[in-house]
């Protein structure tokens, strides 16, 4: 590791594309909670990349932990703000949240669809076999959804 002359160690560049590709690897593919992913930035930003100095990433630690919110978020946003300012703090903030959400998103509405189409067939099953007083015509959750109106 290459150090100054006052024995700190020397930052390499990083790119905005590069820290974007990173923390949008971090959000889609880190798990745990906030310490684990907080860690990892430290293990790969600071200590594997050198992108961030160790000063840094205390700062941003500390200020993060004080903020109400998420803490792995807000480390982000203000790592990326310390490398490449307002604009790297907005970016880094969509590339680290927006897999997660994606991912949310995605799922909601696999999972709609399948209550939906669900919903569906146990509606014209219903229907069909009108003799059978306990079938009932529709589950609740797919006439919530196909009313038009909130419960």
């Amino acid at each position: 590791m290459q150090v100054d002359t006052e024995g700190k160690a020397l930052l390499r560049p990083c790119s905005l594309p590069q820290l974007l590709v990173y923390f949008a690897k971090l959000g889609a593919f880190g798990f745990g909670g906030p310490i684990a992913l907080t860690g990892a930035m430290q293990r790969d930003l600071v200590e594997r990349e050198r992108w961030i100095s160790l000063q840094e990433y205390k700062e941003g630690l500390a200020l993060s932990q004080l903020a109400p919110g998420p803490l792995a978020a807000q480390l982000a946003i203000y790592l990326g703000w310390t490398r490449f300012g307002v604009l790297g703090a907005t970016l880094v903030a969509f590339a680290f949240i927006l897999p997660s959400l994606l991912m949310v998103l995605g799922l909601s509405a696999l999972y709609l669809g399948t209550e939906v189409s669900l919903g569906c067939k146990v509606f014209s099953m219903a229907s069909t076999l009108r003799s059978s007083p306990s079938l009932p015509e529709a589950p609740g959750s797919w006439r919530k959804a196909h009313s038009g109106r909130s419960a």
